[in-house]
């Protein structure tokens, strides 16, 4: 897999979410009549934000659903969660072997941050 695509008609939101409350870097960006995009780096998945009101052909945006998550590996759970997450649900111990806490981008997608600990 290359990259993950989102296309939103909220790009400003979304793109503050991925940018600045998350902090995850920008490996590219363009603006241009037709079409506007920024593609982050999710600790090694790309991860590209499309406005879809600029494209050309229009896009049909359906409901979000829980088919689709982003899951964020991190070292420490509880240290992602105080830095990005208070006021949602804490973190949780799996029975697969991992703490995880979820919160949603503006337009509903789960963005999961994980830690395996050991069993």
């Amino acid at each position: 897999m290359s990259y993950v695509a989102l296309a939103t008609r909220r790009f400003e939101a979304m793109a503050a979410f991925y940018g600045d409350r998350l902090g995850f870097p920008v490996l590219q960006q363009w603006d241009r009549p037709n079409g506007r995009g920024r593609m982050f780096d999710l600790n090694g998945l790309k991860l590209e934000i499309l406005d879809a009101a600029r494209e050309k052909a229009a896009l049909e945006l359906g409901p979000v659903g829980d088919r689709i998550h982003l899951v964020i590996e991190v070292a420490d759970v509880d240290v992602a969660y105080r830095n990005l997450a208070p006021g949602t649900a804490p973190p949780i111990t799996t029975s697969w072997g991992a703490r995880m806490f979820s919160l949603r981008d503006p337009d509903g997608t789960a963005v999961c941050y994980l830690q395996w600990v050991e069993g």
